[in-house]
């Protein structure tokens, strides 16, 4: 099985991390996440979700999906954003202002194409977002949707990794090999 859809509620009889006893999640590829409650979920559940797509090795398209209204929306960016698999190509979520757009792309540096699901009438400024922050980026307005091709991100990204560990040269070479 390499695609999935999963509509999930807090209160649901198989937990995230029981699924991996049914099916092998390191081989789903796609998957669609529905649920209606994002907004009620505690912290730990958010933790559960992180977990399950960590196992997701393989996974490139994700879909999110919260029939949330706009008000309430910003707690699913708050817990869903950060545990974002980094390694997707495709990614479907819903977001409410453009500061989460390049908060998606600092995160899913490989993204081919995204799209958003808005609630409200914010799609130009999501396309000025793109034209001023990318190159050669193709969006497509659609019904409360927008669609963007991804092309070269112009955005610097702030999840720069730096290792403070001190490295030890050594000299491998004596000095009679270097002559």
């Amino acid at each position: 099985m390499t695609d999935i859809n999963l509509e999930y509620w807090e209160e649901s009889l198989v937990s995230l991390q029981s699924l991996s006893i049914f099916i092998n999640i390191p081989q789903i590829v796609q998957m669609k996440l529905k649920s209606y409650y994002f907004d009620g979920y505690r912290e730990d559940t958010f933790i559960d979700f992180g977990i399950f797509f960590e196992q997701a090795h393989n996974l490139s398209s994700l879909i999110i999906q919260s029939s949330l209204n706009e008000r309430r929306l910003p707690r699913i960016v708050k817990n869903i954003y950060p545990i974002i698999p980094r390694q997707l190509k495709h990614l479907q979520i819903p977001i409410n202002n453009c500061e989460q757009i390049k908060m998606i792309l600092e995160r899913c540096e490989n993204l081919l194409t995204i799209k958003f699901d808005i609630k409200s009438k914010f799609s130009k400024e999501i396309i000025q977002w793109f034209n001023e922050n990318t190159i050669n980026s193709t969006c497509k307005k659609g019904n409360r949707t927008i669609i963007v091709w991804l092309g070269k991100k112009t955005i610097q990204s702030a999840d720069v990794r730096v290792d403070n560990k001190r490295i030890k040269l050594t000299d491998h070479w004596s000095d009679s090999e270097l002559v």
